[in-house]
């Protein structure tokens, strides 16, 4: 009989990967846009006194959000920007240490945009204004929206709606738990139908006709109820889709008093 040959130690290649992993998810766990950041950055804040008639951070995101605006994305460098608002560019990085803080900070500028509505009367009608106020201002910046899911929502614009409804909700009765449910399910559908829509997902009445044709030429033994309903699947334009979703979600939701009474 011959002898097996004798198992050899398994590469270290997996577990090299695994440290590298490791290492990428801490180091955005304490990167721009996390909750540590988000701590640091008010720390320093409150200790730091602006320079009279200096440059502010205020007017460097103003001025981030007009050229993403203006020119996309891609286009907004610190460089660029410098040249934007007519300083050095160097100057930008006292209040922002990189594109990436940058980037983090004008988000949270265009959430400033939100007129917070009032939820006095109906609490379903006050949700459904704030989430459409919310369309309006995401879809005034088109550009800027894909930064929505880079990082978490934690800014001082961000955190003064999240108050704002909140403190709406439960001064209508909702207990705590449930109330921050609503909150975080119409944020997120907002949010979901707009990078839908900054993605290309926003179909044009010509588009909507190309896909009609194509459900058209479906055969109708395999596709039956598409190749049927060809016309309809692409009858509603994206802000249709979104009053539909919108009113179903709202309408969809009862109004728990405990926080054991599931939403």
């Amino acid at each position: 009989m011959n002898p097996q040959p004798e198992a050899q130690p398994a590469a270290p290649t997996d577990a090299r990967a695994d440290a590298r992993a490791d290492a990428r998810a801490d180091a955005r766990a304490d990167g721009p846009g996390s909750p540590a950041w988000w701590q640091a950055r008010y720390a320093e804040r409150e200790r730091r006194r602006p320079r009279q008639g200096g440059l502010t951070l205020d007017r460097i995101t103003a001025g981030a959000l007009e050229l993403a605006d203006r020119e996309g994305l891609e286009a907004l460098t610190m460089r660029r920007l410098g040249e934007h608002l007519q300083v050095r560019h160097t100057s930008l990085y006292r209040h922002v240490a990189s594109r990436e803080e940058l980037l983090i900070e004008t988000v949270d500028h265009m959430l400033g945009e939100i007129r917070l509505p009032s939820l006095d009367g109906d609490w379903r009608a006050g949700l459904e204004a704030g989430a459409r106020e919310f369309r309006r201002v995401l879809a005034a910046h088109p550009a800027v929206v894909p930064l929505l899911t880079a990082g978490q929502l934690l800014g001082p614009h961000a955190l003064r709606a999240r108050e704002h409804a909140l403190a709406e909700l439960l001064a209508h009765g909702w207990a705590p738990r449930p109330a921050v449910h609503v909150y975080l399910t119409v944020t997120h559908f907002v949010i979901g139908a707009a990078v839908l829509d900054s993605a290309g997902a926003a179909r044009t009445a010509g588009q909507r006709a190309a896909m009609a044709e194509l459900f058209a030429s479906l055969s109708p033994r395999t596709h039956p109820v598409v190749h049927r309903h060809a016309e309809l699947l692409n009858s509603l334009d994206p802000q249709a889709e979104f009053d539909f979703g919108l009113r179903t979600l709202l309408h969809g939701l009862d109004h728990p008093r405990s926080e054991e009474t599931p939403v």
